[in-house]
């Protein structure tokens, strides 16, 4: 098999020597001639003219992701959504740690986020969990999607730049639980009712989370308590759980742990171990008696609203809310499709209802602008923080939400600043 390797950086390398490894002649350039598949990056868009030009020679099209999981030695929990998913899969990996229960995850990944890359390449040793977080762009390159364990943690229109269409990257999530039978287990949120319709039926065996508990089999959480209930008992955890969408994120890892035939009281042991996860809800003290909240991986308005709500709580002093990015990815336009359009808007509003200042960088300010009128305007990140935090009074709270991409390193950025 010829096999041409469209991939730039390190995973480049791992892509190719695991073709290699197969005994197939890898090149370069999958436009430079005749090949049999074409292995892309998750940063390449469905849209994007090699994807389209292979699909139109009938060229096979994958990504790593695929290529590492076809070489899982152990059960597959493959975890999607259009928010919560590195969250989720880092939980799921704490709560498998303190259960001893052996299992594998991305390391390496840029963010801390658990896309399968390099790090897993070499494949993982007989019995072992194999965690993946799999985006919208990694399942529409994938030739065959089949986990041992699904977690979808939403579904909201996002990304519909890399997919040229909302039905397209709807389709593309409904792909991991597409070919799972009655022997696989799918994890899904019961209080979600968008998000199930997008789904549709599933042949596995169904485990449920959320904030309301229904009396089904999954993880469900209340104000600082967990219940968990598998087809043997339940049992009730009491433990400070994170705010928000960390709460909803632990409640899946928990729901996939039993999922995965993890006994409920060693669940139960780990979920006060979960560790938070940078760049998402993650409070760092400054010297300036100022807590900065670096959300800054809520890269779209939906995880955005999502950290304004849970940082804007009843009672507490109208914090700080930074907002801004880049408004293209791989210079692609994003947030531009109408549904995204019409969270993006209710995104600024509630931003704007809720800061007691509200900043804006980058060229995405212009974005924000359209919609509500911010207090500052800056050019980047750097000069944002610093406005922000000395404007913070004692005892306030800087949130960096930005809605919009960000480079890593503004994400570094942020985290300096803390420090």
């Amino acid at each position: 098999m010829r096999v041409a390797v469209a991939i730039t950086g390190p995973d480049a390398d791992a892509a190719r020597d695991i073709q290699m490894a197969d005994g197939h002649d890898v090149q370069q350039d999958p436009q430079a001639g005749a090949c049999d598949l074409v292995v892309v990056d998750e940063w390449t868009p469905e849209t994007a003219p090699v994807v389209q030009d292979a699909r139109r020679r009938g060229v096979p099209v994958t990504v790593l992701a695929e290529m590492i999981l076809d070489r899982a030695g152990g059960p597959v929990v493959g975890i999607t959504g259009t928010a919560g998913k590195t969250s989720t899969a880092r939980a799921l990996s704490d709560l498998l740690e303190s259960a001893r229960v052996p299992h594998a995850i991305s390391r390496t990944a840029r963010s801390s986020n658990a896309w399968p890359d390099h790090s897993l390449a070499e494949g993982t040793t007989e019995g072992t969990v194999l965690i993946a977080e799999l985006t919208s762009t990694h399942l529409c390159h994938m030739r065959r999607v089949h986990p041992d364990v699904a977690v979808i943690t939403l579904i909201r229109p996002d990304h519909v730049e890399l997919h040229g269409s909302l039905a397209a990257y709807r389709a593309t999530k409904r792909r991991i639980v597409g070919e799972q039978d009655s022997s696989d287990a799918v994890v899904l949120p019961a209080d979600d009712p968008e998000t199930l319709e997008c789904v549709g039926p599933v042949a596995a065996a169904t485990w449920w989370f959320g904030e309301a508990d229904p009396g089904w089999l999954g993880a469900f959480t209340g104000n600082d308590t967990m219940v968990l209930r598998d087809g043997h008992g339940e049992i009730r955890v009491a433990a400070p759980l994170p705010p928000g969408p960390g709460r909803r994120a632990l409640a899946a890892a928990a729901a996939a742990a039993l999922a995965l035939g993890v006994d409920r009281t060693l669940v139960a042991r780990g979920v006060p171990r979960v560790q938070p996860v940078a760049h998402r809800l993650a409070p760092h003290k400054h010297a300036r008696d100022v807590t900065i909240v670096d959300d800054s991986m809520a890269a779209t308005p939906l995880k955005a609203m999502e950290g304004i709500a849970a940082v804007a709580a009843p009672g507490a002093g109208a914090p700080v809310i930074i907002v801004g990015g880049d408004d293209c990815l791989g210079g692609v336009a994003v947030h531009r499709a109408p549904e995204e359009e019409q969270i993006l808007e209710r995104a600024v509003r509630a931003a704007r209802s809720a800061a007691g200042l509200l900043v804006t960088f980058g060229p995405a300010a212009a974005r924000v602008r359209a919609y509500c009128t911010p207090d500052l305007e800056c050019a980047d990140i750097h000069a944002a923080l610093a406005v922000g935090i000395s404007s913070a009074p004692p005892g306030g709270v800087v949130l960096i939400a930005p809605m919009f991409p960000m480079r890593p390193d503004e994400r570094m950025a942020v985290a300096q600043a803390a420090d």
